[in-house]
């Protein structure tokens, strides 16, 4: 996984809520994870041609509470699924543990970041160190990483991979194996 993301800034404010901002309500109630479906959709709520006009690399940065309200993950699958990261000020401890749940790279913590770019900077944000460039302004800053074990989360592709791969890692071979050549 490339935990280095250089591209267009895109930058919005505090308080951003999952419903409604981030993503229609309408998807959690149907229970839609698909990223192909959702990421069409990403911060529908306060730019309805936002979707249409990132690139994979790009990051968003927002301020404080991103994703605040109910811990819907479909907002965050969506912005998993155009290839952004996604850099705040701070985030509800459930929308934290659903960006994780998605594969989504970010970094949580971030005090004032908001004043560090703006919209349409070129940034390069170094997920698995911490690093947070404005190619911009020429400005370096540091923030705290995530650790180790939720990096990891991520790169193998957020819950469902980690999961897998845990059960996958419990099962002995022998079993494995004759599994697959039984009939019942």
């Amino acid at each position: 996984m490339n935990w280095v993301y250089s591209g267009k800034c895109w930058k919005f404010g505090d308080n951003i809520a999952v419903d409604g901002d981030l993503m229609k309500l309408e998807f959690a109630l149907t229970r839609e994870t698909r990223p192909e479906v959702l990421r069409r959709h990403v911060m529908g709520g306060v730019d309805p041609s936002f979707a249409g006009q990132v690139l994979p690399g790009d990051v968003l940065v927002a301020g404080k509470r991103f994703a605040q309200g109910n811990p819907h993950i479909q907002g965050l699958i969506g912005i998993t699924g155009l290839g952004m990261g996604l850099v705040v000020e701070s985030i509800p401890r459930g929308s934290f543990r659903n960006a994780i749940n998605a594969g989504l790279p970010l970094l949580p913590h971030c005090p004032d970041v908001t004043v560090l770019c703006e919209t349409g900077d070129r940034i390069e944000v170094d997920f698995r160190i911490g690093s947070f460039r404005n190619a911009t302004r020429g400005e370096l800053h540091s923030f705290e990483p995530l650790d180790s074990s939720l990096l990891r989360i991520i790169e193998i592709g957020g819950w469902r991979a980690n999961v897998t791969s845990r059960l996958a890692s419990l099962v002995p071979q022998e079993l494995t194996i004759s599994s697959k050549n039984s009939t019942v």
